[in-house]
């Protein structure tokens, strides 16, 4: 038996975001429907209540196809995948793969109730949509810059083999990153609610750098598009000896596409030489303004011994 999928309101914006066809249907007696994605609509030419509103007239066939979805998918919990050929826009047949599944519904006024969720693409784009995601993919795996992206709860979602190579086969959370141990990440990203999940202050976590540039990071990142960067210390063994180097961390918050749910997609770069470039800048800025002062100074003491 299938896990049973519980969908509420709270789940739509993601079903919308998806490029294929999702419909949510009872198809008990008599057969109803309940709500449709963007996709789904704009392919039947539909509104969202002209569709819950579709009375469909069905035949003694229809009826047995109804019967036997309600029974094995709706009742039993089982997922199946069909085939089907409909007619196209230019009259020519489309190949449809659709998956049933059982799903438990909140988007009624009363208490959760049983339907089938009802997703269909053509064969023709689910290929181009699997060689668009390898071609993608591949893209990703090219860049020298590590790359990582995760959810809101901090956990990685995936990365590129430059991320793995700079820190290492254990990267499981955005907290890694930063470098931060058991003691500095704990209390963070800690479920607020309905929203994305933030890190809980208390002064009893344990406060350094990487934790502070962590929380301002998650607060930085309060709506679409927002971005945070900042340069962090960290270690690295070279043979037997261990040095510092600085890692720039870029953070964005973008959209999944897929699921259409908030994501944090985080760039890295090693700006160890170019920090070494600005504190001698800074020195040298430094020795120029005492140099400069000493100058004032001899002049003035001369022009008062005149």
């Amino acid at each position: 038996m299938a896990e049973t999928v519980v969908l509420d309101r709270t789940n739509l914006s993601a079903l919308d975001a998806l490029p294929v066809a999702v419909a949510v249907v009872d198809h008990g007696e008599p057969r109803r429907n309940i709500w449709a994605n963007e996709k789904y609509l704009e392919s039947h030419s539909l509104k969202l209540d002209d569709f819950c509103k579709a009375q469909n007239e069905v035949s003694e066939e229809s009826r047995q196809e109804q019967s036997r979805i309600y029974s094995r998918v709706q009742q039993r919990g089982e997922t199946t995948c069909e085939a089907t050929i409909v007619p196209g826009t230019l009259g020519q047949p489309v190949n449809l793969e659709t998956i049933l599944s059982p799903v438990r519904h909140r988007l009624g006024s009363g208490e959760p109730e049983t339907a089938v969720l009802v997703t269909s693409w053509s064969r023709e784009f689910k290929s181009l949509f699997d060689s668009d995601t390898h071609y993608k993919t591949a893209l990703l795996d090219l860049s020298p810059y590590p790359l990582c992206f995760f959810n809101f709860e901090g956990h990685l979602i995936t990365c590129n083999p430059a991320a793995v190579a700079v820190f290492g086969e254990t990267i499981w959370l955005q907290s890694d990153i930063f470098g931060m141990g058991e003691r500095e990440r704990h209390g963070l990203n800690t479920e607020s609610g309905d929203g994305p999940v933030t890190p809980v202050r208390h002064h009893l976590h344990e406060r350094t750098e990487r934790r502070t540039a962590y929380e301002n990071m998650m607060d930085a990142l309060d709506e679409e598009g927002a971005t945070f960067s900042v340069d962090l210390p960290k270690r690295r063994k070279r043979g037997e000896e261990e040095c510092i180097w600085y890692c720039r961390v870029f953070a964005q918050r973008c959209t999944d596409p897929i699921t259409g749910e908030p994501i944090i997609m985080v760039s890295h770069q090693d700006v160890t030489n170019l920090r070494k470039v600005e504190g001698e800048l800074g020195r040298m800025e430094m020795t120029e303004h005492a140099n400069k002062e000493l100058v004032r100074r001899h002049d003035s003491d001369v022009a008062g011994s005149l």
